[in-house]
Order: C-alpha cells, then structure tokens, then sequence
C-alpha cells in the first residue's frame, strides 16, 4: 500500500521540487518521516483501515500544497467549474460607477464583459469602471488575454505560457478608465494573470490583496479510479518575461476572506464584529442608513443648552425630506469607488 502510494504521488512530488514548492521541507528535516508514521498508525489506530489512511494521506498532502495539484473528475469534465459563471453581476453603483463582477476566466468573458458594459453605459453616465476578481479562477490564459484588449490602448505582448506569447489586439475603442481591479487571496490562475497584465499594460490599478500565486500551466495525470491528478507544472509570465506570483495590490485594504464573501453577496450589509456569520440579514438597504436629520441635530444642540440661535428647520410645503443613500460598506469596493470618482474629476480638471 504505502509503495502504491508513494508510486502514485512521486510525478506530484518531483515538479514540486522543482518548483521549490516542498524545498523548504526538504531542507529543514524537522518533519517525521511519512512511512513511519503511515505504518505506525495502520498498526495501531482501532478501526483503522487501509483505504480509510489512503484517503486521508492524499486529502493532507493536497490540501498543504495549496491548489498546485488537485484531483479533478473523469475524461468527460470541462475546463470550467460547476456552478461558475463568466460574469456573475453587473450593475452601476452610486449613480456612475460600472460594477463589473467575475467569477471565472473563460472563453466569452471578454463578450459578456464588452456586452455587459455597453448596457449599463446606454442609460447611464459613468467616470469608470470597477473590476471584481475576488474569488474568481479560471485556467483559460487566451480568455485573460481577451478580456484585457477591452482595456489595453497599445500592442504589447501580454502573457507568456507553454512556449506561446500572446499580445495584446487593442479593440477599436477600448473601455475608458478610470478602472480599479479588485483582487483578494482566493483570484487565481487566469484571473490573477488578468489582474497583472491589467496594470503592467497601465490599464488599471489593483486593489485589495494579494493574489493567490497560482498563475500556471497544468498538467493532467490519470489515476486508477478515472479521477486525474492535475498538477500546477509551469508558472504563466508576462509578456517580459517576468513570472506572475503573488500579485501585489497597489492600493493595500485588509479585509478577512470570510468577510469579503459577505460583502459580494450585498455590499451594503453590517457585519457584526467583523464577524461574517453575523450578517444583518435585511434586503432593506436603507436601514443600513444613519437616519439622524439636521432636524436631530438642532434638538440635540437645544437639549445640551447649546441653541446658539439654532432653529428647527421647517419643511417646505408639499415637499418631503429625500430618501437616504445606501452605503457601501465594503471597504475594498468602497475605497476602489471613491478613488475612481476622485480620479475622473482629476481627469476632467485637466481638459
């Protein structure tokens, strides 16, 4: 069993290596070692069997290698993740900002991003464009390529992988910035390689976190029971040759994963103590809202002695006080909102 095993696994072990993935473990020989312990639990663990250790051992080794190799299902299975869309949500937040949010890198991301925009931009006048890659994969590098010629002006090779380098076709009329590139630990593969050629194209900044680090090429190895082992073999570069790690963001907001997921859900939600288990669960946006009226303050300041000639405000007949604005209270989608309006009016200052 444990030579099966570690028959299996050895591919998994050797581009590891070469990688530097399990160099550190390699090094150090602060680790037990593995047989020893296999055989030490198939002997003495109650109830204990041998599939049972085999299962567990291969979801422990994959789950410490981080997504750089992962059992994928049989030889009928797509490219694309279950229950993954290209474009999971696009709308114009606080009147003239497009909110674009993606789930996955695929094929006809660049024409569902294209579409989506020029809908929202028929009705509505925007000053730029925020991009959501949090939490969004992909292994679709020609569909990241695509994608980024809506917003790159000049040709420029953007990406390198499996000795093939993809330039940029910059569209007729690329998408106008500002645009902000949102970007957390879990935007990986083709969706971190697009967030890095965004900005090395000087398309776009990012903001949020840093990328997951996962931008490779992979390879498929069949296994005994027509599950693949699918291992992260190449790390994907730009068009200089640089390869893409860890994606920087260059405007850094903290904020926890869980959290994060929460906000995507409705950006406008009270987390209680940070905690996202404790979303405020209401659709109503406006009781989000701080209410508090100038009518308040001025009965506040009269209560403290502090009248100072202040008066209650009467309202205008026929009129009624105006509907308070929902918030943002993602602090990543509301930092990226509030600089694009920034900028634009920098923008517009300067014609």
């Amino acid at each position: 069993m444990i030579r099966r095993f570690l028959r299996l696994f050895a591919p998994t072990f050797a581009a590891l290596l070469a990688a530097g993935g399990l160099a550190h473990a390699e090094t150090t020989n602060s680790a037990p070692d593995f047989k020893q312990i296999y055989e030490l639990l198939q002997a003495n663990l109650p109830g204990v069997t041998d599939a049972g250790l085999n299962s567990a051992a291969v979801r422990g080794l994959l789950s410490q290698l981080q997504g750089r190799a992962t059992l994928v299902g049989g030889r009928g299975e797509t490219t694309v993740s279950p229950g993954k869309m290209a474009l999971v949500k696009s709308a114009v937040l606080e009147s003239n900002v497009v909110y674009l949010h993606v789930g996955q890198v695929g094929d006809d991301l660049a024409n569902q991003l294209n579409k989506a925009y020029h809908a929202l931009t028929a009705t509505n006048k925007v000053v730029g464009m925020a991009l959501d890659l949090r939490f969004a994969d992909g292994n679709d590098y020609a569909a990241a390529v695509a994608a980024a010629d809506l917003f790159v002006v000049k040709r420029m090779p953007l990406l390198q992988w499996s000795e093939r380098v993809e330039e940029s076709q910059p569209a007729g009329k690329p998408i106008p910035g500002p645009l902000l590139v949102l970007v957390n630990s879990e935007t990986t593969g083709a969706a971190e390689a697009l967030a890095a050629v965004l900005r090395e194209a000087d398309a776009g900044l990012l903001i949020g976190n840093s990328t997951a680090g996962l931008a490779m090429t992979t390879m498929d190895f069949p296994l005994k029971n027509g599950e693949r082992l699918r291992i992260a073999t190449n790390p994907v570069k730009l068009g200089d040759g640089v390869v893409i790690s860890h994606v920087s963001p260059d405007i850094t907001v903290t904020v926890s994963p869980d959290d994060e997921r929460a906000y995507l859900k409705n950006p406008y939600v009270t987390l209680a103590q940070n905690d996202a288990s404790a979303v405020v669960t209401t659709n109503d946006f406006l009781a989000l809202v701080d209410h508090t009226s100038e009518a308040d303050l001025v009965r506040e300041k009269l209560k403290d002695g502090d009248d100072n000639g202040a008066v209650l405000p009467v309202p205008a007949a026929g009129k009624t006080a105006p509907k308070p604005v929902p918030v943002i209270q993602d602090p990543v989608l509301a930092r990226a909102v509030d600089l694009i309006k920034g900028l634009a009016i920098v923008h517009e200052s300067r014609l």
